[in-house]
């Protein structure tokens, strides 16, 4: 489908046009009070990814399975080639919200390919139990989490940074600190 911009010297191209949205509660989590959300593509996202995967630094993608999962904001979206998928949702307005989200990105990054050098690139996020193994493992609590697995987890998806570990600072811990820092660099994470 294409479309034309409202001075019409540029032709618009819109890769999703339409999708089918269910709900669905998540399979790992019985009597949960939030919703996973699955929009079933028209069409094959497939070229796309490769350019979402160069826009979106902590995606994890892998190109010949023809999968990215991204997370951002608390929030979990599966691209495949011809559905999307988001988790967590409140209700289907927010399920929509969220998919709509996630299109809208799709339907960018192709807009703009002729502009985004594709990288298909393998990029995974680090191991949870290696980021794990390597902080103090007291559960002081001082970084904000009330253990150290729970910060290890924000760690990996980037929502907090080691400086919010005051032991790591500590001597005792420097070798693990710079391991961290090696190990949560290609995930692009602040530190």
């Amino acid at each position: 489908m294409s479309n034309k911009d409202v001075s019409g010297s540029k032709s618009l191209q819109k890769l999703i046009s339409d999708y089918e949205l269910e709900l669905f509660p998540p399979p790992c989590i019985p009597g949960a009070a939030t919703w996973s959300a699955r929009a079933t593509l028209k069409v094959d996202i497939s070229a796309v990814l490769p350019y979402l995967n160069a826009q979106l630094e902590d995606a994890d993608y892998d190109h010949s399975a023809k999968v990215l999962i991204w997370k951002d904001q608390g929030y979990s979206f599966a691209f495949r080639p011809q559905e999307i998928k988001a988790a967590p949702a409140l209700d289907r307005d927010e399920a929509r919200d969220l998919i709509d989200r996630a299109v809208a990105l799709a339907n960018e990054a192709w807009r703009e390919r002729e502009r985004i050098e594709p990288c298909y690139e393998k990029r995974t996020l680090p191991n949870l139990m290696q980021i794990y193994r390597l902080l103090p493992r007291t559960n002081c609590g001082k970084c904000g989490y009330a253990t150290c697995m729970g910060f290890a987890a924000k760690l990996r998806e980037g929502d907090t940074e080691l400086s919010c570990c005051p032991e790591l600072e500590h001597p005792d811990y420097r070798m693990n600190r710079t391991q961290l820092v090696e190990l949560l660099k290609p995930s692009g994470k602040s530190f």
